[in-house]
Parts: C-alpha cells; sequence; structure tokens
C-alpha cells in the first residue's frame, strides 16, 4: 500500500528571511534617501544658476552703453543683488577666469559663491559653484556659457549642475556648455 502523501505547512518566516528582508528594506531606504538628497541639491543649485542669470543684464546693459566688458565689480554696481539660498554672492572678473590670455574687454566671468554646508560634511569646503561666460561677438551681441568651475580646489562638482549649464556641446578644453538663450529656460 501506499503512503498519502502529507504536506508540512510553515508557519512564520525561516531564519534567513528574517536577515533577508530588513536588509532589503534597509537597502531601499538608502537608495530612495540618496536620490532625494540628491534632488534636494540640484535643485539648491538651479535655483542658484537662474539668481546668477538674472545678473546677465548688468553686464549686457553695461556692454551696450561702453563698448567693452566691465574692469572691475565697481562697474557693475551690483548692489541690488540679493542673494539667496545656497548663493551668498557673485564675483566678476574681466576676461574668463582661469584664461590669462582672454580678451578683458569682450569677456567677462561672474563666478558664483556657494555655501552647501546644509548637504554634509563633504560640501563643507566648496566656495565656488559655477562660472558664467560673458563673450562679445562681432556683431557685439553677448554669448553666454555655464560651466562647471574647473579651476578653483573647493567647486562644486560638474555633476551638480542643472541641465542648462551641463548639457551642450564640448568645447576645445573638453568642457561642455550652453551657449545664449538656451540659458533663459
Amino acid at each position: 500500500m501506499t503512503k498519502p502523501l502529507t504536506l508540512h505547512r510553515q508557519d512564520g518566516l525561516t531564519t534567513s528571511e528574517m536577515v533577508v528582508y530588513p536588509m532589503i528594506v534597509v537597502l531601499l531606504i538608502g537608495v530612495a534617501f540618496g536620490f532625494y538628497h540628491n534632488s534636494r541639491i540640484e535643485a539648491a543649485v538651479s535655483a542658484a544658476v537662474k539668481l546668477g542669470m538674472e545678473q546677465q543684464e548688468i553686464i549686457e546693459t553695461y556692454f551696450d552703453r561702453y563698448g567693452e566688458m566691465p574692469q572691475s565689480e565697481a562697474d557693475l554696481e551690483m548692489d541690488a543683488f540679493a542673494p539667496e539660498g545656497i548663493l551668498i554672492g557673485m564675483d566678476y572678473q574681466a576676461g574668463e577666469f582661469g584664461v590669462p590670455a582672454a580678451d578683458k574687454l569682450r569677456t567677462g566671468t561672474l563666478k558664483a559663491l556657494v555655501d552647501m554646508t546644509e548637504f554634509g560634511t563633504r560640501f563643507e569646503n566648496t566656495k565656488s559653484g559655477f562660472l558664467l561666460i560673458a563673450r562679445a561677438q562681432e556683431d557685439d551681441s553677448i554669448i553666454w556659457d555655464c560651466i562647471a568651475d574647473l579651476v578653483t580646489v573647493d567647486a562644486l562638482g560638474k555633476r551638480y549642475l542643472p541641465e542648462t549649464c551641463s548639457s551642450g556641446e564640448e568645447d576645445e578644453d573638453g568642457r561642455e556648455n550652453v551657449v545664449g538663450d538656451e540659458l533663459d529656460e
């Protein structure tokens, strides 16, 4: 005679399941927190870029009036500039920051000064966020580039810049930039 098969019903979790399931939950929470933290950084940097781009008009007006780029911050009269969020200020320099041979009459650079300490210790030494470079063309129009600051040692990494700064063609130095009206989106 054959014995009837009896099925054993398992009650509760096995030991391996009690270890693996909580590990999966902890891993998913860690990944979700990472995405949330990065999205906060990206939103703060995007707001800083937008605020920095509002300073374009001051430089363009000066160039229209005098036919050359401002030679110092005093020429710009940026008194109305009110930094907010992570953006704590803007430095201006005639020429292109990090390029000593740049034409100082036809090129100017706004350097964003940031305070990223709210995002953790890895950002506490970050002082520079990005560069907005104005280049006067032959027809006296101005083309703007938004690029990562590759000159300053404690600068914000290129990966944290919004698409308006990092999506574009690479120039001859291998830097990505966006030109003209694409910055105003």
